[in-house]
């Protein structure tokens, strides 16, 4: 479902939220997030955090950072992980 929702991104379909800097997460603020549940019944228990890129073949890519539950910020802190920017605690 996380790929799905990359394709509307890139499609122009869905836009995120932009992300800042927050002093639990780190600077994010190149990055925004979607929320998302397979199950749809609910609440949703996802988080897709995303970027975009420059592409060498197309002028910007949509590249995704990190997927993860909403609960304790993990995919905010997953991200903040993979792009090296771990907040100070």
């Amino acid at each position: 479902m996380a790929l799905d929702m990359l394709v509307f991104v890139r499609d122009g379909r869905v836009t995120g939220v932009p992300l800042g800097q927050h002093s639990q997460t780190g600077d994010l603020s190149d990055c925004y997030k979607l929320y998302f549940d397979p199950d749809g019944s609910q609440k949703p228990r996802y988080r897709l955090v995303y970027r975009f890129t420059p592409n060498e073949i197309e002028a910007v890519a949509v590249e995704a950072v990190a997927v993860g539950e909403r609960r304790n910020l993990g995919a905010y802190l997953q991200a903040a992980r993979r792009l090296d920017r771990v907040a100070d605690r």
